[in-house]
């Protein structure tokens, strides 16, 4: 027989996972893919509605990204059957995740990374009308920086490394 009981664990779960370590796409976090297309943005807040599949702001969601909120809404589906509850149970179910931009600090672990806290949140509303919540918060810090990579000269092109010299010499007004 399904079950409404289960609900609070889903949301939990649900917003556990967004949240943690192992939500890696490509070459950081997801929640650090998010926290820098926020501060590129200055769009601090992204939601993902679970039933009816819409996701945004489109800022927050960029590659390498993109198809991480479809995901998370079949994950749910299949977390509601698994639990023991049906899929006729619920009204409404969305998570939203909000930065708070204004505020950084050198990351403990890292410190040549800035973190901001962060709040992740998830509602599920049932047939019936009841609550179930899940609240986690935090720091988080991308790991991965936007600077432009300076392409690197192989080292046996020695007039490469000659016009490098040669211009910071000019540069520093040193006469030969």
């Amino acid at each position: 027989m399904a079950r409404y009981k289960v609900l609070k664990g889903v949301a939990h779960d649900i917003g556990h996972t967004f949240t943690s370590l192992m939500n890696y796409v490509s070459d950081d976090y997801v929640m650090g893919h998010i926290l820098r297309f926020a501060r590129r943005s200055g769009r601090d807040t992204l939601m993902i509605d679970f039933v009816t599949g819409e996701a945004g702001p489109p800022e927050l969601l960029l590659d390498p990204i993109s198809e991480v909120p479809t995901r998370y809404r079949k994950w749910f589906w299949e977390m509601i059957k698994r639990q023991g509850s049906d899929p006729s149970y619920i009204h409404s179910a969305e998570l939203t995740l909000k930065f708070d931009l204004a505020t950084e600090r050198p990351a403990a672990i890292a410190p040549e990374f800035q973190e901001s806290p962060y709040e992740c949140n998830v509602l599920i509303k049932d047939s019936r009308g009841k609550d179930y919540r899940a609240h986690f918060e935090g720091w988080w810090f991308p790991e991965r920086h936007d600077l432009p990579q300076r392409k690197a000269q192989p080292w046996w092109n020695v007039w490469a490394w000659f016009n490098s010299i040669w211009r910071r010499l000019q540069s520093s007004k040193i006469v030969l």
